[in-house]
């Protein structure tokens, strides 16, 4: 979760990134959250994947509601 939380505050103040591919490394729940914050500020990122990182239901709602603000 620490290095989701990490990844979120780069994501917030970054102005180049459009592809990121965090596949299968735990994010968890928790993580999601921190992610979907920072994409409400990030407008570059155009692909993101985070797949097989066990965030349910909760954070994919999250990363949802976020990425529907970041257009």
């Amino acid at each position: 979760m620490i290095g989701a939380q990490y990844i979120a505050d780069a994501l917030q103040h970054n102005t180049t990134l459009i592809i990121l591919d965090l596949e299968n490394n735990e994010i968890g729940a928790i993580g999601a959250q921190h992610m979907a914050d920072a994409l409400q500020h990030n407008m570059t990122l155009t692909t993101l994947n985070v797949s097989g990182n066990q965030i349910e239901d909760e954070g994919a709602k999250l990363i949802d509601d976020a990425l529907k603000h970041n257009t």
